[in-house]
């Protein structure tokens, strides 16, 4: 039998155990990381919500809800510095 991946109905590949996993992993390694993407310079990573959302401290002690999209090509631990933006109601 061949070892392929599925496709969902959206056509993305399904995760492995150990894709979850390893995701997970980097979420939790987010929490109390600073932030020094453009715009987001000395923000704390507070909390993960959930899937990409996170929620932030700002310099100024204000606390605001982000979210993450990791870069393609980013460097081994650079998550703090691309692909954050503030997060907007969905209507």
């Amino acid at each position: 039998m061949e070892n392929r991946r599925r496709r969902n109905r959206g056509g993305r590949q399904r995760l492995t155990a150990e894709q979850r996993a390893e995701f997970a992993r980097e979420r939790r390694a987010l929490c109390g990381k600073l932030l020094t993407q453009e715009g987001f310079e000395g923000a704390l990573v507070v909390e993960h919500i959930r899937g990409s959302q996170y929620l932030l401290r700002l310099p100024n002690g204000e606390e605001v809800f982000a979210s993450h999209k990791k870069q393609k090509g980013q460097a081994e631990g650079a998550l703090s510095q691309a692909g954050w933006r503030l997060w907007e109601e969905r209507r």
